[in-house]
């Protein structure tokens, strides 16, 4: 899978926009602060993802401003009336889809200025005059001159979560002054039970990412089991939130063979899996990375879909799983790290050559073991009738469409481990 930023990083305290939260990690509507990307282009409304209730003058022509209810109106290509299964739970209320009348274009407002005192919050709002991000880990990167956002880390070019109508390249310049350069400092000593072997089971089993057709080395990422992996397919990619066509690409779900052994420290807590973190252009963003890889060495993560951190509610995906896979260097975004080959020295990662010792650097590793295209789901029907429905029985068939698929080309997979992780064992909370 690919993950991105942690939900509650996405402010709910108006009902000027909506913005979908693969931003935050989970496809479906959010609410977001008034301060949004109207702001960036004028005086027209993107499609997806900001109220047009006020303003229904939508940027892309071949969309409609729909209503979902008195409050809240959407530009979309289309409107079916009822429930919309994309929209997260606590926002599954009927569309009505009544067209909103046109209406004089909103005069372009003011600069924007930071809601929240001083700073700029991420995501909606244009830093371009105000580079203090509120997230200390941000950092203001410019997209072309006139537009910048508070973002944790910028890949230069095309974003695909950016709206069809305004994919044009990020310059990912750096709007405020450069910050100091990056000084590895010395990492604690770890202690004894982290040096050494530990006495964990060696765990051998399959899990699965989706992604595009580009090949590239697996680390510092997320991944999942096939129920997870699927949910991530008709949540994010396929939904249409972002957009026409698959998020950032997505075309095949890869079929990895990972072999996993904990941690010392991670087995005296009566667990093999730590922390499910997240993982943005390579870079952890939490929860809690600095204390997990020192307290725990560099381990392989796990969350039980429905359980802490994300996502928290019922996904009717039963029994699906994501994990996360620390390689080196992951306190940086990997557009980042080749200028700073000490940063790889201090923090080695857990992904190491050879069987997994469960030492604190050694704790995982991985081949390749095949693919499943996402046009392969559909040989039997259209995509459309595929992804139809959002039950328990309708999501049991998808996930076992896709296992009797692979099954067919690799033979059965090995048993999963348990996801055993357990958020009250190591934080007490």
């Amino acid at each position: 899978i690919t993950q991105e930023e942690p939900e509650e990083l996405v402010p709910k305290t108006s009902k000027d926009a909506y913005f979908p939260t693969g931003l935050a990690g989970a496809g479906g509507l959010a609410m977001a602060n008034n301060l949004t990307t109207v702001q960036l282009r004028g005086s027209c409304i993107p499609s997806y993802h900001v109220n047009c209730m006020r303003n229904p003058n939508c940027c892309d022509p071949t969309t409609t401003c729909y209503a979902k209810d008195h409050a809240v109106a959407v530009c979309l290509h289309s409107c079916k009336p009822g429930i919309h299964s994309n929209d997260l739970p606590q926002y599954r209320t009927p569309w009505t889809c009544d067209v909103v009348g046109k209406a004089p274009p909103a005069p372009s407002p003011p600069a924007p200025t930071a809601s929240h005192g001083q700073c700029t919050p991420n995501y909606h709002v244009n830093c371009m005059h105000n580079p203090i991000c509120c997230d200390p880990q941000s950092k203001c990167y410019q997209k072309d001159r006139a537009v910048a956002i508070c973002l944790r880390s910028c890949e230069p070019g095309i974003h695909f979560n950016d709206p069809p109508q305004w994919r044009t390249p990020w310059s990912c310049s750096l709007v405020a002054p450069p910050s100091a350069p990056w000084t590895p400092t010395p990492s604690p000593k770890l202690p004894e039970s982290l040096l050494q072997p530990s006495d964990g089971p060696l765990m051998e089993f399959m899990m699965y990412r989706a992604q595009n057709d580009e090949d590239y080395p697996l680390e510092n990422v997320n991944t999942a089991n096939l129920p997870g992996v699927m949910w991530y397919l008709q949540n994010e990619v396929v939904s249409g939130v972002y957009g026409p066509g698959n998020k950032f690409g997505i075309t095949r779900i890869l079929r990895i063979k990972v072999q996993v052994r904990a941690t010392q420290p991670l087995l005296d807590k009566g667990m093999n899996f730590g922390i499910r973190v997240a993982f943005d252009s390579g870079k952890c963003t939490g929860p809690d990375c600095a204390m997990d890889w020192k307290d725990y060495g560099y381990n392989v993560g796990c969350n039980k879909l429905g359980d802490w951190p994300f996502p928290t509610y019922d996904t009717h995906f039963e029994g699906g799983i994501w994990y996360s896979l620390p390689g080196s260097c992951p306190s940086r975004s990997y557009l980042h790290k080749d200028s700073n080959p000490a940063c790889k020295i201090n923090e080695p990662g857990g992904k190491c050559p050879g069987i997994p010792t469960g030492a604190g650097d050694c704790t995982w590793n991985y081949e390749n073991a095949g693919e499943l295209r996402l046009t392969e789901l559909y040989s039997e029907s259209t995509e459309k009738a595929f992804w139809a429905g959002d039950s328990d029985p309708e999501n049991r068939r998808k996930v076992q469409v896709a296992r009797d698929l692979l099954a067919a080309k690799y033979g059965p997979d090995p048993p999963v481990p348990p996801c055993d992780f357990e958020k009250a064992k190591i934080l007490g909370r």
